[in-house]
C-alpha cells in the first residue's frame, strides 16, 4: 500500500465564515470535510472551486445523508463529480436506500456489515425509568446526584427544552452546558471543548450531538426524552461504552412514550430492566427543582429578549445563578450538587 505524505485536508461546514473557507480551497486541498449544504454553497459561489478531480467519496452517517432531509444538496453533489470514483457509505444503522444508491451511480456495490441486526454493544448497561411527565426534571436531578462523579451526555428533543434543562440544573449548582443547532458553530465548538476537557461535567444536547462525537470519558447517557425514531436511540446510547470500556444508559419514559419505548426494545431485540429508585428521595426534591424551573423561565425569556434586541444567539447558562446560592449556599459538595 502507498503511503502519502504531507496531505492537506480542511473543513467546510456551516456558521463559519465562508471567505475564510475559499481561500483554504483555493490551496486545493487534498481532503475535504464538508457538510452537504455549505459543499454546495462553495461549488456554486466560489469562482474557480470544483470537484471534477474527486477520486473517493466518503458519506459518514449515510442513513441521515442519503434520506429527504438532504436529497437536494446530495443531488446537486452527485451531478458534478466524476462517475469514475469510488464510493464508500458508513452508519451504524444502514438502512435500504436502493433508489439513492442507483443515483449514486454505485455500481455493483459490496457491503461490509459487523452485524446483520441493530443492536448495542455488550458493555453497555441499559436502563429505563417509568415516570409522570410532570415529574421528569426531579426525576433527572435525583439520577445525577445518584451517579454523582461521572460524566453525562443528556438528549432533549427540542433546542428550547436543552436550553431549559441545561438553566435548570445550572441554577441547582451542577455544570451543565448546551449543545444545539440555534447555537452558532464557534459557541457548539465552545461548549463541546468544554465538555472534553471535564470543565463541565453534564453536556445537555439535541440529535446533534447524537452522530459523530467521540469523547472517551461520557460514563452516563441519558434519554431524557425518548427519541422519535428508534434507530436515533442507538446513536444516542452509543456516545458512551465507546472502545472496550463501558458505560450507563437510561431512558425516561412517560406514560406517552410507552409505544416509543417499546419499538425501540423490539428493534435492540432485548428488554431493559428498570434503574433502581428511591420514590420518595425524588419528591423530597421537588420544591427545590420547581423553584429552579421557576428562575430557568424567567432566564429563558430574558435571553430570548436579548436575542431579539442583539439579533445574537448567547448562550447566557455560563451566567445563570438563579437559586444556586440560595440552595447551595455557595459551597461546592462531592455528592450532592445542591
Amino acid at each position: 500500500m502507498k503511503v502519502v505524505e504531507n496531505l492537506s485536508s480542511t473543513v467546510i461546514v456551516g456558521g463559519i465564515d465562508s471567505m475564510s473557507q475559499s481561500l483554504a480551497l483555493a490551496k486545493k486541498p487534498h481532503i475535504i470535510i464538508a457538510t452537504p449544504g455549505r459543499l454546495v454553497d462553495h461549488l456554486e459561489n466560489t469562482k474557480g472551486f470544483n470537484l471534477r478531480a474527486l477520486k473517493f467519496l466518503v458519506m459518514d452517517e449515510a442513513d441521515r445523508i442519503l434520506n429527504m432531509d438532504f436529497e437536494t444538496e446530495v443531488d446537486k453533489i452527485l451531478k458534478v463529480i466524476p462517475r469514475d470514483r469510488k464510493t464508500f457509505l458508513f452508519s451504524a444503522t444502514m438502512t435500504k436506500q436502493v433508489q439513492k444508491l442507483q443515483r449514486a451511480a454505485l455500481k455493483n456495490p459490496v457491503k461490509c456489515a459487523v452485524s446483520s441486526k441493530y443492536q448495542t454493544v455488550e458493555k453497555l448497561q441499559q436502563y429505563y425509568i417509568f415516570i409522570p411527565s410532570k415529574f421528569k426534571d426531579s426525576y433527572l436531578v435525583y439520577i445525577l446526584n445518584e451517579l454523582a462523579g461521572n460524566s453525562f451526555m443528556i438528549f432533549c428533543s427540542t433546542c428550547n427544552n436543552t436550553q431549559r434543562t441545561a438553566l435548570l440544573l445550572r441554577n441547582l449548582g451542577f455544570t451543565a452546558i448546551p449543545l444545539h443547532g440555534q447555537m452558532s458553530q464557534n459557541k457548539r465548538l465552545g461548549s463541546l471543548n468544554k465538555f472534553k476537557a471535564k470543565a463541565r461535567s453534564i453536556l445537555l444536547a439535541t440529535d446533534v450531538a447524537s452522530r459523530g462525537l467521540d469523547i472517551p470519558h461520557v460514563d452516563v447517557v441519558i434519554n431524557f426524552d425518548i427519541p422519535t425514531h428508534s434507530k436515533d436511540y442507538i446513536h444516542r446510547v452509543g456516545r458512551t461504552a465507546r472502545a472496550g470500556r463501558s458505560g450507563k444508559s437510561i431512558t425516561f419514559v412517560t406514560q406517552y412514550d410507552v409505544e416509543l419505548f417499546q419499538r425501540i426494545e423490539h428493534l435492540i431485540g432485548k428488554k431493559l430492566p428498570a434503574f433502581p429508585m428511591q420514590e420518595e428521595e425524588v419528591m423530597m426534591l421537588t420544591e427545590r427543582v420547581a423553584e429552579a424551573q421557576r428562575f430557568a423561565r424567567m432566564e429563558l425569556r430574558e435571553q430570548g429578549e436579548k436575542k431579539r434586541s442583539r439579533n445574537a444567539d448567547d448562550d447566557d447558562t455560563e451566567e445563570a445563578l438563579g437559586v444556586r446560592k440560595k440552595v447551595a449556599g455557595g459551597k461546592k459538595k462531592k455528592r450532592k450538587a445542591f
